[in-house]
């Protein structure tokens, strides 16, 4: 098995190492794994010097950049490399401020994807909850919800508000899905589930997504990537498999709390005219 990890790191330097760790025990215990890292920095204060001087057992490299987002970075990435995506079995990109189980490329290396799959979304248990962040989006968005959406970000008051009542939502969504399993029974599942988006902190590409010429080509600073995806499998008629036994345990967002509220709101607005004009134009 061959994989290619882009993880993104915007000024949280002790995650990326935590990260980076978790990933080398689990590289360690799964024989016959190729594995690429190449970290994309984003950040905009000065890297410690022992971020492109670490030495680890897989293949490791460090990519500087200024702060040109989450999947801009990621291409910069992969344009990088020296050989085609088609060459890897899976290439992953995500943020810094996860771990990844110790059997992580274990359970994966015997997960079998089907001929339609072109994303595999793990399990992503919350340090706060248990509960797992995927399926992020289960059905299509409508253009009317898109509209809506772009509206709320026009006024930052708008997306404080709504952004305080999503948040209330989430609170009753876990205490729902707690009621329904634990989260140890969760991370035991080896149930497959299809969604239309899956969740853009940790997204695992399959060769397949790249040999029908699907694009990860998301020209926004940050948000809309799992629409971005979503629309991309969709196109070139591919899936999403739900694998919940290939587990990472998410440490709450700490890049995205560190930028500023007003500049989140923007970029919001941004991606949600993007995804609009270019997805949602009520044509399809």
């Amino acid at each position: 098995m061959k994989i290619c990890i882009v993880p993104v790191c915007y000024n949280a330097y002790d995650d990326t190492l935590r990260f980076l760790e978790s990933v080398e025990k689990a590289f360690l215990v799964c024989p016959g794994l190729e594995l690429d890292v190449i970290l994309a920095d984003n950040s905009t204060i000065v890297s410690p010097e022992m971020m492109s001087e670490q030495q680890f057992s897989f293949t490791y490299r460090y990519l500087k950049n200024d702060n040109v987002g989450y999947f801009p970075a990621f291409n910069r990435a992969l344009s990088s490399l020296t050989q085609p995506m088609t060459a890897f079995d899976y290439v992953m990109v995500c943020n810094v401020d996860l771990v990844v189980a110790d059997d992580f490329f274990v359970t994966l290396a015997a997960h079998m994807p089907s001929s339609c799959t072109g994303l595999i979304a793990p399990g992503i248990y919350s340090d706060k909850d248990g509960r797992d962040l995927n399926p992020k989006i289960m059905h299509r968005p409508s253009l009317e919800k898109f509209k809506f959406m772009r509206t709320v970000c026009s006024s930052a008051v708008l997306f404080k508000w709504y952004s305080g009542l999503a948040r209330m939502r989430e609170k009753v969504r876990s205490r729902s899905q707690k009621r329904r399993t634990t989260p140890a029974q969760a991370q035991k599942s080896s149930v497959t589930q299809k969604m239309y988006g899956a969740h853009g902190s940790f997204m695992i590409f399959t060769k397949n997504f790249f040999q029908q010429k699907a694009s990860v080509d998301y020209p926004r600073f940050l948000f809309g990537e799992e629409v971005f995806v979503a629309e991309q499998l969709r196109m070139h008629k591919l899936e999403i498999e739900h694998v919940p036994n290939v587990r990472i345990f998410d440490k709450e967002h700490a890049s995205t709390s560190q930028v500023n509220f007003k500049f989140i709101c923007g970029e919001h607005k941004k991606s949600y005219e993007y995804l609009i004009s270019n997805f949602f134009t009520g044509k399809d």
